[in-house]
């Protein structure tokens, strides 16, 4: 089975990929024993080439964990969604140690808003280090009830809490107005760490609508308000070989 159409649904938009050949759906391209090598090999060890090319894997794979981003956003916001940071007055350059005590917040703080030991908080975070080295995050949380400031600091109990409710003017514009915060972390996770997240989402959170089928688009959305188009070529894996692909990208308003 393949597919020539990819869709994804948010609350407030559909995004369309059309590829001009059929894509194999269940077929993954084996990974060269040159590329496996490098992949066990810290950046620093390898080679000027091989440097570049990872770095420019990781500026693919932020731009994507970016959408990424938005559109989970986009998917998940409500009127009760609030941006959280959270810093440490001792000068935590650790990832790992600091990831700890996040992850041990987040579990506090579920237990003092919900009172359940089992996690049903909603969130997405990004790690990211201050001037100093220092680890912070920023938490994106949604279906949030208020909870007193005093009350935060005592939950986290290792530094300063920022919190506020996300306004913004409107509805397609709270994705972009969110990840703009993320941006710098995403870019700093994967360069300083190396093999981790380049964001974290709770499992309780509202998964994105991606469907891949055989269809004509036109067929599916004539009515519906396209607001971007545009047109570029990809790749597709045939006969042993990388070959052009035409993709027509089309975002609809909902």
């Amino acid at each position: 089975m393949g597919y020539n159409l990819k869709i994804i649904r948010t609350s407030s938009y559909v995004e369309v990929w059309e590829y001009e050949h059929e894509i194999a759906s269940d077929y993954s391209l084996p990974q060269k024993e040159a590329e496996k090598k490098i992949d066990t090999i810290s950046f620093e060890e390898s080679t000027e080439e091989e440097q570049l090319n990872r770095l420019k894997g990781m500026a693919k794979t932020r731009q994507n964990a970016k959408w990424t981003l938005l559109r989970l956003i986009d998917t998940n916001f409500d009127d009760k969604t609030s941006f959280l940071t959270l810093t440490t007055k001792e000068n935590i350059t650790n990832r790992n140690e600091f990831n700890k005590l996040f992850d041990k917040f987040i579990t506090r703080l579920n237990y003092n808003v919900f009172g359940l030991k089992k996690r049903i908080i909603k969130y997405i975070a990004v790690l990211e280090r201050q001037n100093r080295g220092s680890w912070h995050a920023h938490i994106l949380l949604f279906d949030f009830p208020y909870v007193p400031h005093h009350k935060l600091l005592k939950i986290w109990k290792h530094g300063a809490v920022r919190i506020n409710k996300v306004d913004v003017d409107s509805i397609d514009n709270r994705g972009r107005y969110v990840v703009k915060y993320f941006e710098k972390g995403i870019g700093q996770e994967l360069l300083d760490s190396m093999g981790k997240k380049s964001f974290y989402a709770s499992r309780t959170i509202k998964k994105l609508d991606v469907t891949k089928t055989k269809s004509d688009a036109d067929n599916i959305f004539n009515d519906q308000e396209v607001i971007i188009e545009n047109e570029f070529n990809a790749k597709y894996y045939k006969d042993g070989e990388f070959k052009d692909n035409k993709v027509i990208y089309k975002k609809y308003k909902i």
